[in-house]
């Protein structure tokens, strides 16, 4: 007797076994075995996801970027800022501020003739107010299609060390309007080596800086 009513035949075994010499047992345990490895796929994958959040600028300048929220959380912008994350895991403090970068006129390319001389500024400006300032690196970047400059620095006596970046971001290469400041500061408490999860949680910290995308994707 079949299990199958007649305007649903020939099934999938059975067409295997016909065109192919399948065995209709050994059609059914892949697609059983195909099944329940897409349930696992689901079952790793739909945690991480959850633990995703988007934080959505919709004024302008607008922006987007995501972070773990079981990591990080927002909390209320200080006066100048658009955005604030903070987030503490054992002896790191992280805080990354978004704030708009007023960048004076400039006509023509701003990302590579401009922002560069802007950021030496800015450096300058970071070694009044961070003590025992490293610059650590400054160069050019590109995040989501924004072009940019980012300046890395380490600050504080030995022990306290605060390891700095700031990302400025253009909307476009000769458009200085609407452009970003993104301010990331991880303060780190005792030898400056990190285990394998304080390094897992300062690069998702850097995820989160480096998932911004201006505008919000609305339009």
């Amino acid at each position: 007797m079949t299990l199958v009513r007649p305007e649903f035949e020939p099934t999938l075994p059975a067409l295997l076994r016909r065109r192919l010499g399948v065995r209709e047992r050994t059609t059914v345990v892949v697609v059983l075995a195909l099944v329940a490895l897409l349930v696992v796929a689901i079952v790793l994958v739909r945690p991480r996801v959850d633990r995703v959040s988007q934080l959505v600028h919709g004024d302008e300048p607008a922006f987007t970027l995501d972070y773990r929220n079981d990591l990080f959380h927002t909390v209320d912008p200080q006066p100048g800022e658009l955005a604030r994350l903070e987030g503490r895991r054992g002896r790191q403090a992280v805080t990354l501020t978004v704030r708009p970068l007023d960048l004076p006129p400039y006509e023509g390319d701003v990302a590579h003739a401009f922002l560069p001389v802007y950021a030496s500024g800015h450096i300058e400006r970071l070694a009044e107010e961070h003590d025992r300032f490293q610059l650590r690196a400054e160069h050019r970047a590109r995040v989501n299609d924004a072009p940019g400059y980012e300046i890395r620095f380490r600050s504080g006596p030995r022990g306290s060390h605060t390891y700095g970046s700031d990302l400025m971001l253009l909307p476009a290469e000769d458009e200085a309007r609407g452009a970003l400041l993104l301010s990331l500061r991880r303060e780190v408490e005792g030898p400056d080596k990190l285990s394998e999860s304080e390094e897992k949680f300062a690069d998702s910290a850097t995820e989160a800086m480096r998932s911004v995308e201006l505008g919000t994707g609305r339009d």
